[in-house]
């Protein structure tokens, strides 16, 4: 019987091992994983595509050797649960390579598998030249087809912040893009500010963008692709598919309390609905503070977090995640683009009544050089005056406003109390008044 038995070898997976081989140094620990990858950064793959990081192994952190040399735990690759018995207090696990069943006994096991992508019923995933874009491995066979192939058309399902960073990385390589989504809106998810400025740049660039289009149909043609909505079709040498993910938790999910999606429901400590089991990362639901509710929101950083909440708390720690805010931040070509809070459209499908206070600024002085626009949109609660909502759009860093909104949402700030927040002035880094202060400060006269 295994002390710690961790399904999953990425982010969540393996920041709970860190953290129980920290606090037991003699435990039992092993992970198991299905792909032959472990501990890298999916979300560095587009900018793999595009050339601005020149190698592939630059996003893989821990190889399963490294990892057990480094951090004293065992990680077993190619491996899937494929059976989760609570009761006794076991997983059933194949090998990938040879195909058989074995029976894993555990005394604390963290589920940690992450997502998988959407698969869509039209399409066949096994041709050549359709891909999605979630691993390593994917990353593999993309570069090796845009090298040999020298495709010129592409066609990306999904407009989402992930189709929108592939869309400028296949674009940087000269290719012709264009882009589907059934929303009238790339990054429809996103605040409004966002949106507006993601259709102005695709229209700036000269990406085909196809909103309020379901593609209905993909044929092979060729070398190529026919690709078939409601009223037309289109012609593409290369197909990809990101239209979202979903918890990868078939395995468990008839025994585990599981959201409709599938992702697992734990409380605050990453506890699961049975005893002695855990679960963390793009495999379950996250509590969002704002919403005070559960949610399905996979992303690195709270994947990583999760993780480590849930490994300290299988050692007998008592360790509760404060939550998200849904806080997160896009590259879509000279843009930066970031969010945090609630948008204009959450609050209203909430019923909750906000104010909304934008502000241009510079991102520096003006005097000083390679000065560029921001524009700033922050939402306060319109019965409290409490700060619930920010976006922003520059061509700078992003993060150096919305972390500092994000920070005022979750320390319950007042919206006059944003707007006298001390900030740094220096003429390189940030002007007198920043987009978000000025923002902030036009409630003292609404």
């Amino acid at each position: 019987m295994v002390d710690f038995l961790i399904i999953g070898g990425d982010a969540a997976g393996l920041s709970a091992a860190v953290q129980i081989r920290e606090k037991h140094p003699d435990a039992d620990i092993k992970v198991f994983n299905k792909g032959r990858i472990i501990s890298y950064g999916a979300c560095g793959i587009p900018y793999v595509i595009s050339g601005d990081i020149p190698k592939l192994r630059k996003l893989i952190h821990y190889t399963p050797e490294s990892f057990r040399e480094i951090r004293k735990v065992r990680v077993l690759v190619e491996q899937e649960a494929v059976g989760l018995f609570p009761r006794e207090h076991r997983v059933e696990v194949k090998d990938l390579r040879g195909g058989e069943i074995r029976k894993e006994e555990y005394r604390k096991l963290l589920i940690a598998t992450g997502a998988k992508p959407i698969r869509l019923p039209f399409i066949d995933y096994t041709w050549e030249g359709v891909f999605h874009v979630h691993t390593i491995p994917d990353l593999e066979r993309i570069l090796e087809f845009l090298e040999e192939r020298k495709p010129r058309k592409a066609a990306i399902i999904g407009a989402g912040n992930v189709g929108l960073e592939l869309a400028e990385a296949l674009h940087r390589r000269s290719m012709h893009v264009v882009l589907f989504d059934v929303k009238p809106d790339p990054a429809y998810v996103w605040p409004q500010l966002i949106r507006k400025a993601v259709k102005r740049k695709i229209k700036e660039k000269g990406i085909k963008f196809c909103g309020e289009t379901a593609v209905k149909k993909l044929e092979k043609q060729g070398q190529g692709f026919l690709l078939g909505t409601e009223n037309q079709e289109f012609e593409a040498d290369v197909v990809f598919s990101v239209v979202g993910t979903v918890p990868a938790t078939e395995f468990c999910r008839d025994v585990l309390n599981a959201k409709k999606n599938g992702a697992i429901v734990t409380d605050r400590c990453g506890l699961t609905s049975q005893p002695d089991i855990y679960a963390a990362g793009d495999c379950a639901s996250v509590y969002h503070r704002l919403l005070d509710r559960y949610v399905y929101s996979p992303l690195g950083s709270t994947a990583n977090k999760m993780g480590r909440i849930a490994g300290l708390n299988m050692v007998g720690g008592d360790v509760r995640f404060p939550g998200i805010m849904g806080t997160q931040i896009f590259k879509f070509f000279e843009l930066s683009l970031a969010k945090t809070g609630l948008s204009r459209k959450e609050a209203e499908k909430e019923g909750i009544g906000y104010r909304a206070f934008s502000a241009s600024r510079m991102d520096k002085s003006g005097y000083f050089p390679g000065a560029a626009p921001v524009k700033m949109e922050v939402l306060v609660e319109e019965e409290t005056g409490g700060v619930m909502g920010a976006a922003v759009v520059c061509e700078g860093n992003a993060a150096q406003f919305i972390d500092a909104a994000g920070i005022a949402i979750q320390m319950g700030m007042d919206i006059r109390e944003l707007g006298w927040f001390d900030a740094a002035y220096a003429p390189p880094f940030a002007p007198v008044w920043s987009a978000l202060i000025s923002a902030a400060l036009k409630a003292e006269w609404d």
